[in-house]
């Protein structure tokens, strides 16, 4: 599972770059041509969005994947290392549940709009869609991964997800 977790993180770095300086690049071409060439650009504000939407998702299953998230601990810290250990197993378990049943809404989404065009660009609206499933299904991975760590390391306790 580590395995598994470690080279979807190594794509989500990739993807990641790619998408930001996609981004950079039109965002700063876009502005260049309205207000140098007064010729705007008028799939750059799309294309920004859509790259956006994918970055974010990414971005947030990365951000599993290190336990980057903010969280409140006061309450937690006041238990031993055993009650910290159930917490986050518990914890885990709660959000792995939302994450599958938020994956079976965004397939829904994905397939209900096969035939949906954007405005602009007129790409499938799938494309940018298809986002949501695919940075939630890797949080899963990465979270799965956690779990399954937390059970294979039973002196482990109190690092907060």
């Amino acid at each position: 599972m580590n395995t598994l977790s470690g080279w979807i993180e190594s794509i989500e770095k990739v993807i990641a770059m790619i998408l930001i300086a996609a981004m950079t690049l039109v965002i700063a071409t876009a502005v260049l041509f309205r207000y140098f060439i007064h010729a705007p650009i008028f799939w750059a504000s799309e294309a920004s969005i859509f790259m956006m939407a994918w970055l974010t998702f990414i971005g947030g299953s990365l951000g599993l994947k290190y336990k980057s998230q903010a969280s409140v601990t006061f309450l937690v810290d006041r238990f031993s290392d055993k009650g910290k250990r159930i917490i986050e197993i518990v914890s885990h378990i709660i959000i792995l549940i939302f994450i599958v049943l938020l994956l079976y809404l965004s397939y829904q989404w994905v397939f209900s709009s096969m035939h949906q065009k954007s405005t602009s660009m007129r790409i499938p609206m799938w494309i940018p869609y298809l986002s949501v499933p695919v940075g939630l299904s890797f949080a899963f991975i990465h979270l799965l991964n956690h779990l399954v760590n937390l059970f294979k390391n039973k002196q482990q306790g109190g690092e907060p997800l």
